[in-house]
């Protein structure tokens, strides 16, 4: 079973029961959904690496949740699968965001090897070590293997923080009212306790703690790091 999460949003019974059983015999964790409002709820609870899309939904149109998801920087990524042919639709459709346009009725082979284009792009940008905070869910996923770490939320605060400047270092000046402290009252040991315990479970749950200290100047985060979903 791959460990990638494929959505299907096709309100046509029939075939979206057809997409999830050829996607299931291929291999893929597949879930489906007739409406985007049941979409974007399991997606918000734990995001979906590709999402084969319909255009034509009971609740919303298609084009506009691409939007969307592109708006939030989402990772997703997007396969249309529509009636809808002409070239204006095709042009509406990559430009909201959609990687891959498919016009109805179409060839099982070519969507297969749509969604291996793009399960490999996900490869070669974890491949790049990279660091993405999930904020709302106060966790941190690693680079390569995209093991999740749970975070207390001034863990977040600091990580956040840290990323924002990065590669610059920050100071603990600002690490502190980051954490609505005031530096002049702030006893900076429990800045240091602080980063210590994060430091810690970094070590333990990935064998790597990327956060430095810089004497005299602050902490920097010494590898790519960035907000999962939304800007920095």
């Amino acid at each position: 079973m791959s460990i990638y999460r494929v959505a299907v949003l096709e309100d046509n019974d029939a075939l979206r029961e057809e997409l999830v059983y050829l996607l299931i015999s291929e291999g893929y964790h597949i879930e489906s959904f007739g409406e985007a409002a049941a979409f974007m709820l399991a997606h918000t609870q734990e995001a979906y690496d590709i999402l084969i899309l319909d255009l034509g939904l009971p609740d919303v149109d298609g084009i506009d949740l691409a939007r969307e998801l592109s708006a939030r920087r989402e990772e997703t990524g997007i396969i249309m699968l529509t009636a809808r042919g002409e070239l204006s639709d095709r042009i509406d459709g990559l430009s909201a965001g959609a990687d891959t346009y498919l016009t109805k009725p179409f060839e099982y082979d070519e969507l297969l090897a749509h969604i291996s284009a793009l399960l490999r792009r996900i490869c070669m940008k974890r491949a790049q070590g990279v660091w993405q905070i999930d904020a709302a869910r106060q966790q941190l996923e690693a680079p390569d293997t995209g093991a999740v770490f749970e975070l207390t939320a001034s863990e977040v605060v600091l990580l956040v923080e840290l990323a924002k400047k990065h590669p610059s270092h920050v100071s603990r000046a600002e690490l502190i009212r980051a954490l609505g402290e005031d530096f002049m009252l702030y006893d900076e040991r429990r800045l240091e306790k602080l980063i210590s315990r994060l430091r810690t479970k970094l070590l333990e749950s990935f064998n790597a703690s990327p956060i430095k200290a810089i004497r005299g100047k602050g902490y920097i985060f010494k590898e790519s790091i960035e907000l999962k979903y939304g800007k920095l």
